[in-house]
């Protein structure tokens, strides 16, 4: 039920905080809430719940109401966030909301410094205080397919809105006169194809431990762990922040970063900082597009099936195995043609990535850590 209304048909239930009336019709597109709703209903009629299907609009108003999709990363929120500005900027619209932010609410209520924020659910009455109400995913067709081919997500809704995407900047970055003395790592991903192995995260501290103060930032997942548990050289503080608002302060304190593809890189743009991407699926063309601190090392993988970078975010599922367009022998045109692409998404991520850690995909292998330690050299000595 990844969209629906439902209505309580007694009392009133406080949801992660939000109180929610009795006979008043909401839609939201958080599945827990669904679960847990379904769940009373087992023991008691307590709500009336109803899939909704997404409208396509045909003509775009005045006061737009940007429904984002149920699931999506930290990287995505920020890149929602720079296109939603731009709209703002323009002043093209007289009024913009934003519905089912979820857990990124402090991004666009405090980093954005938005206004009519809808976290989980919105009303009806609320809904009718809005002429258009536009579902990014549905509309964009390009956003269907980010999984697989990743694109410009802030470029994509500023075109199709026919707006100049302007970039977000926090502050500009400054070097102390002191010049750089920390190292920010930045190795995890939601992906393991996005994410560094841990013999590339030593050689880093192997060679510039003893010169400057090494931080590596990781969040509560199993990768973290691993990561940490695999790496001989000690001569670092891990650090990992507990929220999205924790890990925006630390991130805008950093003198210089190395960063993949993941959520602190995004908003370390934002910040104009200093540093390197290690390039895997995701081109540079697009990540960097919008930094002109960040320079890239180059994914350069050739098979029969990708060129690095693929555009892909994570693994997915297909036969029965788990891999990416290489290890399923699949061009990403394929991917449209197949009818059912949730299937591809169905698969047990703690399960499998004991095995995409022992057993990474090409690119991942294939990374070159002299390149690395070089632009990291080079960086370092321009700023």
């Amino acid at each position: 039920m990844a969209f629906f209304s439902f209505s309580l048909l007694m009392d009133s239930f406080i949801y992660l905080s939000t109180k929610i009336e009795p006979n008043k019709k909401y839609y939201s597109k958080d599945i827990a809430l669904s679960n847990e709703l379904n769940n009373k209903n087992k023991i008691t009629a307590f709500a009336k719940l109803n899939n909704e299907r997404r409208i396509n609009i045909t003509n775009v108003g005045k006061k737009l109401l940007i429904c984002l999709p149920p699931k999506f990363g930290l990287g995505d929120a920020i890149e929602y966030g720079i296109a939603i500005n731009s709209l703002i900027q323009t002043k093209k619209f007289n009024k913009i909301g934003i519905a089912f932010t979820s857990n990124h609410d402090y991004l666009f209520k405090e980093f954005f410094s938005f206004v009519d924020i809808y976290p989980l659910i919105i009303s009806q009455e609320e809904i009718n205080t809005f002429d258009t109400v536009y579902h990014l995913t549905l509309e964009i067709n390009a956003l269907k397919y980010q999984k697989y081919k990743r694109s410009n997500i802030a470029r994509e809704i500023c075109d199709y809105f026919n707006v100049p995407l302007i970039n977000f900047k926090k502050e500009e970055n400054k070097i102390t006169k002191d010049g750089i003395k920390t190292i920010s790592i930045f190795p995890i991903s939601t992906s393991l194809i996005r994410s560094l192995p841990p013999h590339i995260v030593e050689e880093i501290i192997n060679y510039f431990g003893n010169e400057y103060l090494i931080k590596i930032i990781l969040d509560n997942s199993y990768y973290s762990k691993y990561l940490i548990k695999n790496l001989k050289n000690n001569n670092f503080i891990a650090l990992e922040p507990n929220n999205i608002k924790s890990l925006t302060l630390e991130i805008s304190k950093i003198n210089f970063g190395i960063f993949i593809d993941s959520g602190p890189l995004h908003i370390a743009k934002c910040f104009n900082k200093n540093g390197i991407l290690i390039e895997t699926s995701v081109s540079s063309k697009i990540l960097l597009s919008n930094s002109k601190n960040i320079m890239s090392v180059k994914n350069k993988y050739k098979s029969n099936y990708c060129n690095g970078p693929c555009g892909l975010v994570d693994v997915f599922a297909h036969d029965s195995k788990i891999g990416c367009y290489e290890t399923h022998k699949l061009h990403f045109e394929d991917i449209t043609l197949i009818k059912n692409q949730k299937n591809l998404q169905r698969w047990n991520k703690k399960e499998n990535n004991s095995h995409l850690i022992s057993n990474p995909v090409g690119c991942i292998k294939q990374i070159d850590v002299k390149n690395i330690i070089e632009l990291i050299r080079y960086k370092i000595k321009e700023s």
